[in-house]
């Protein structure tokens, strides 16, 4: 069996636990909230601020999007981020919860192996993954990161540590599982991998003229393991709901010679864009080009040009100015997806607030477990608005739109829906001392 020397990636340890304060945001550069952030090095550190704080909420690398993971006082987990353990032969990693996926990609792909389940960033630490439950582009075959999971340290409120699997505490397995670090703070995690023979996809990209069609090829092609689309919020008329689905699935066979991951250059956006450079105008030109610029027919990418395409430009939240944005991810049932995306983007269509990205994606059943992951069998979208004294009016539409078509969102992009839109009861954790802004939100009365 591989063994691999434990690695660290931060500053040398000190007695004294660093600590900052600041104004924090996350992804979506909102909202901020006055911070002061703890980084400890060892479980011991992260035991003695959890009993120091009658309140506080660990974060990882601050990569979702809106309330969540921020509080007064927050807990970094970026300085545990040892790797323990890689198990080459069998594809298991053990690791402390602040390590990056992007860190475990240069270790897992030379031994031919992938995540089972990665979201479309890789720049998230391993206990993200885990608060979040995050999902990828092979939601109906793989599910979500729990799926691959085999357990976890969690340290409690009381300053015990506990550990967590399928058959050990599976209540609070499954409660953190998407929890979003309402239960504790998670020191370190097991999980299984997914092998792999190539670091290159078969891409498959289908135009579809409008929403029907959109639809229709996700169903036709359900074959391929990974499947996501993009789809245009402006486009009336025949043209309505138009866009292009990207399919994939690895390739390549066994080979003596060893893999690597495939680096890219990257792109730097060096400063706040002006508010008023994403407008109606420039995003119907951005949404024309990305449509004409599509073809159908098959290619192969990498895997980093397939799973993280936003990676490739550093900052690229600037582009909507110091105001941020506020992206709101819903998931329908599958039997009332077609009817309810539709009257959602005519919703978006008849406002002011416009998206500049979207993603559609299909998803499959959920573990009966998983009370707390996000998706269900059905279809989800991601967009993201420029934030604007009006999208928050817009939102509200939005949400009614969602629950009246038994759909739900994704606490780990909420910013500002309706407290039971997540379809999650904060109250039911018993933890309060571990409580995010987001959490006090939806738990606030007449909220």
């Amino acid at each position: 069996m591989a063994r691999y020397r434990p690695w660290h990636i931060t500053i040398k340890h000190t007695a004294m636990i660093a600590t900052e304060k600041t104004m924090l945001a996350n992804w979506g550069n909102y909202p901020r909230t006055q911070a002061t952030i703890a980084y400890p090095e060892t479980a011991d550190d992260a035991r003695a601020e959890v009993l120091r704080h009658e309140r506080l909420i660990a974060r990882g690398n601050g990569k979702c999007y809106g309330d969540a993971a921020l509080a007064p006082n927050v807990l970094s987990t970026l300085r545990l981020n040892r790797l323990h353990h890689f198990d080459a032969e069998n594809g298991e990693v053990h690791c402390e919860a602040g390590v990056l996926l992007a860190d475990l990609l240069d270790v897992i792909v030379p031994a031919g192996w992938f995540f089972q389940v990665t979201p479309g960033i890789k720049n998230i630490t391993v206990g993200g993954a885990i608060a979040c439950d995050v999902h990828g582009k092979n939601h109906p075959t793989k599910g979500c990161f729990s799926s691959g999971l085999l357990d976890f340290e969690l340290l409690r409120a009381d300053g015990s540590v506990v550990r967590c699997s399928r058959t050990e505490h599976a209540d609070l397995f499954w409660q953190t599982s998407g929890g979003m670090g309402w239960t504790g703070v998670i020191l370190t995690a097991r999980f299984r991998l997914m092998r792999i023979h190539g670091v290159h996809l078969r891409q498959m990209a289908v135009r579809a003229e409008n929403l029907d069609e959109l639809f229709r090829a996700f169903e036709d092609h359900a074959v391929w393991p990974y499947a996501a689309g993009w789809v245009d919020c402006l486009a009336g008329g025949g043209a309505f709901g138009r866009g292009v689905v990207y399919f994939a699935q690895h390739t390549g066979n066994p080979a003596s010679e060893p893999l690597k991951y495939p680096h890219r250059n990257t792109r730097n956006v060096p400063f706040f864009a002006p508010p008023w450079l994403l407008n109606t105008l420039s995003i119907r030109l951005h949404n024309y080009m990305l449509f004409s610029k599509a073809k159908t027919g098959e290619q192969l990418v990498d895997l980093d040009r397939y799973f993280y395409p936003l990676d490739r430009i550093r900052n690229w939240n600037r582009l909507y100015g110091r105001r941020g944005f506020i992206q709101y991810q819903f998931c329908l049932p599958e039997e009332n997806s077609a009817e309810g995306i539709r009257h959602i983007l005519q919703t978006i269509r008849s406002s002011k607030d416009q998206p500049f990205l979207s993603v559609l994606k299909r998803h499959g059943d959920r573990p009966l477990e998983a009370v707390h992951s996000f998706p269900i069998r059905g279809y989800s979208l991601a967009l993201d608005f420029p934030r604007t004294k009006t999208v928050f009016g817009l939102v509200n539409k939005l949400d009614e739109l969602v629950w009246r078509h038994g759909g739900k969102v994704y606490l780990a992009k909420d910013a500002c829906s309706a407290p039971q839109m997540g379809r999650v009861d904060p109250t039911a954790f018993g933890e309060a001392k571990f409580s995010s802004l987001q959490r006090e939100r939806l738990t606030r009365p007449g909220s």
